[in-house]
């Protein structure tokens, strides 16, 4: 029985087919201060390992992609959650408080994510 139950608990934080399905795209945005790419690109790995950390420890979350505004020294990370409460905590574990967070949605025909599936 215990080997069943830890099954279980590895699979609570897959972002599978099912899990797919019950969750939802946000982007979270941040601008580096003064200006720097690099800054934002330290950021950006920050906000990325926090939410590894997270998905790893059976948080439903995982990342989708990132994209660095280089004439703004800004950063929009999309990030595929079942909580928009799940991507403020990736947020705050990655000390970026002044990130913004938004529900986000694909236009079109959608957004292909890393697994094939589309958004």
């Amino acid at each position: 029985m215990p080997a069943a139950d830890g099954a279980r608990r590895r699979e609570r934080g897959r972002m599978g087919e099912a899990g797919h399905r019950e969750t939802g795209l946000f982007l979270v945005q941040f601008r580096s201060c003064p200006p720097s790419a690099d800054d934002a690109e330290d950021m950006h790995r920050a906000l990325h390992r926090a939410v590894t950390r997270l998905g790893s420890a059976g948080t439903p979350i995982r990342w989708c992609a990132a994209w660095l505004l280089l004439d703004e020294c800004r950063c929009l990370c999309l990030v595929q959650a079942a909580r928009e409460a799940d991507v403020v905590l990736a947020r705050d574990l990655a000390a970026l408080p002044t990130a913004s967070v938004s529900p986000a949605r694909a236009l079109g025909g959608g957004t292909v994510l890393r697994n094939g599936s589309r958004s």
